[in-house]
């Protein structure tokens, strides 16, 4: 089982490498900086990963109202 492998002290991978440590089947989210792997986090079938924006689309389409904090909505 694939959960989360973060690479901690500077310890990263190529991105060559990086197919050595995923799952067969699933969905991952890989974290870069400055051109190297430095987290690698598998995406769970009840795990949606998706901007704020299409978040709040998706809540809206669903029926809810958005409100902001200290605002009213009419």
């Amino acid at each position: 089982m694939f959960i989360q492998y973060v690479c901690e002290g500077g310890n990263v991978f190529k991105k060559t490498e990086v197919g050595e440590h995923l799952p067969d089947n699933g969905r991952v989210l890989i974290t870069c900086k400055n051109g190297k792997v430095t987290a690698l986090r598998n995406i769970y079938d009840d795990e949606h990963v998706a901007s704020l924006k299409s978040l709040l689309e998706l809540a809206e389409q669903a029926g809810c109202v958005v409100v902001q904090r200290g605002k009213t909505k009419i």
